[in-house]
Order: C-alpha cells, then structure tokens, then sequence
C-alpha cells in the first residue's frame, strides 16, 4: 500500500514538473500575431466581459475550460455551450462544445470555433469577375483535464485547424496547456497556461508559412470573504512584451516604460451574491489604448450579465474587440 501510494505521489509530481517545464520553456520562443489570431478572440461571454483573456476564475462553466484546459472538472459533465459574436461587418464568430467526466475526478471537452469573414468578388488576371467565394477559419479541438491532488489541477487542449480562402486550404494544429492551483478555503485561484504550441503543416501559399500566435499567460482570482465578489488579475501576451499598437487615427504607437506593464494586465471583477444571476465588470488597458479614437476610456471596459434557470443558462456580454465599435456576445449554456 505504501508502495503504491509513493508512486503515485511521484507520478503526480512528474507530471506537475513536465508541464510547468513546457509552460516556461516556451517563453524562449516568441511569435508575433499572424493569420491565426482569431484563436486568441474570446469564445465565453462569460471571458469576453472579463476583459477578453481570463484563465483563474474557479466555477462549473466548462466555456471558461476554453482558454485554460486544467479548470476541466466533474461539475462539468454533461454540459454544453454554445456562443456567437457578430464581430464586425459580416464577419462573425461562433463556438459550440460539449463536456464529460473523465476517470471519475477528471473532466474532458470536445468543441469547434469558426469566423467566417463573409462573401468575397473574385477576378481573374484579366479582371474578369470569377463568381464570389467564402473565407473562413475553423478549428476543432479536444481537451482533458485532471487533477494531482486537492489543489492543483494539469490539463492539455489539442487543437486542429483548418483555413479556407476561395480555392485555397491550409491545415496547422496546435496545444494548449495548463496549471491551476486552487485553494477552496481562502477562495484564491492561480494559473498559467501556454497556448498555440504548434504549426502548420499544410500553408496556404506554398512559399508562406503562417505561425500560430503562441502566448503565455498568467491569472490570479479571489473570492472575497465578506462580500459577494470575485475579482480577477490577469498578465496575458507575456511573450510580446514590447507590443506597437495602432490607434483609432491610423497612427503607429510604442507603450512607453511606464504603462508597459499595465499593457499586459486585465482587471475583472464579478458580483455573484445570487446563485442564479451575476454581473461581471472589467478594464483592459490595451484596448483602451488601442480603440481610443473613439470613446476614450470607455474602450478599455467590457461587462456582461449571466441567468440560471434549471440546467439552462444564459450570458451576454460587451466589450470593445476592435477599433470599429463594440463588440456584443451571446451564450447559452445547457446541462443535460
């Protein structure tokens, strides 16, 4: 008995060194956003009125397992989910994924994310119109995960995507992985997760290869004590730490060494003093710099709301994804 029990405790503790080494090891390889930055766009109403990038925040919604793969849990199971953005234009953006349990104290997902940018005219070289096409980006995805012990949790989302513009098709695929630890007593949640570890295979052009956006990202979360609130802290892009933007005019940006820290910080704050209805507040400094040709601080903010009846649950959020207006999100959540 003790004999199993010590190689379960060091099989655990191979497994937390394994995948914190992957998460750092990738700081040494950073990539600028390229074709695949869609990947990096929230699916979960719930994240996008957390500032667009949360991975600490502890609750049984399996759309917050999205961007960070270790907070798959049981509670998960049987869970689906299903989000669609009208991002800009006619592009639009759209998610649906399903959750089970898995070795009975693990929880697994299988999902799919699309953009579709809408109907393009085609021409030949003579400038004779060829009909239009489509162009769109997909990605199919499975992810597990599991946990080590009481507090801390390791999982792993594989990711393969798939690109079509008019004739052409790319293939690439990627992984994310996670850590979380989470301590129920106090409330306070940590995380860290590397994203987009991966490539293409197949290019769109063969003379181009795209890379796939790999970022490292850390959170923090706290469930106050006395008062009905969770706030959150998240540092994201950590790989991309000296980010140009270009704002509202046109004009080309550097952050300058005294906001460059506040360019990688998101703020959030949920109000959940009810177990079926919550509010959630956030500031994300980047978007307030990039966006603010038009609405100045407003830029930065995003907000949702969320309702809980029986196994059906329902969340809208906004916030500012781009430089055209804000952005609004519609989720459905449905416990079978």
């Amino acid at each position: 008995m003790i004999g199993t029990y010590m190689r379960a405790v060091l099989l655990s503790r191979r497994l937390v060194l394994g995948v914190t080494f992957l998460l750092v090891y990738v700081t040494a390889f950073s990539q600028d956003i390229t074709g695949y930055g869609y990947l990096e766009l929230p699916v979960s109403a719930r994240v996008l009125a957390l500032g667009g990038t949360n991975i600490s925040v502890v609750e049984p919604e399996m759309s917050l397992a999205e961007q960070n793969p270790s907070l798959l849990c049981p509670e998960m199971a049987g869970q689906a989910a299903v989000s669609y953005t009208r991002y800009m234009g006619d592009v639009n953006l759209g998610y649906a994924a399903y959750a089970g349990r898995f070795l009975e104290v693990g929880g697994w997902s299988v999902g799919m994310r699309f953009i579709d940018y809408g109907d393009f005219s085609g021409y030949d070289e003579q400038g004779f119109s060829t009909g239009s096409f489509g162009v769109k980006d997909m990605s199919l995805q499975g992810a597990i995960g599991y946990p080590v012990n009481d507090r801390l949790r390791i999982g792993a989302q594989a990711k393969f995507l798939y690109t079509s513009y008019e004739s052409y098709s790319a293939f690439a695929m990627g992984v994310d992985l996670g850590l979380n630890y989470y301590n129920e007593a106090t409330g306070n949640s940590i995380s860290l997760t590397a994203t987009n570890l991966g490539g293409q295979f197949k290019a769109l052009y063969e003379e181009r290869k795209e890379d796939l956006p790999m970022q490292l990202n850390l959170g923090w979360s706290s469930e106050l004590q006395h008062l009905p609130l969770c706030v959150s802290v998240t540092a994201y892009h950590l790989l991309d730490w000296d980010h140009d933007y270009v704002d509202g005019s046109g004009f080309k940006h550097s952050f300058k060494d005294s906001e460059m820290v506040l360019n990688h910080l998101i703020f959030g704050v949920e109000w959940t003093a009810y177990d079926h209805f919550w509010l959630a507040a956030s500031y994300n400094y980047r978007n307030q710099r990039r966006f603010s040709g038009q609405g100045g601080f407003l830029r930065g903010v995003g907000m949702g709301t969320g309702f809980n009846y029986r196994q059906l649950s329902f969340i809208m959020a906004y916030a500012s994804a781009h430089a055209g207006d804000g952005t609004l999100m519609f989720q459905f959540n449905y416990r079978f």
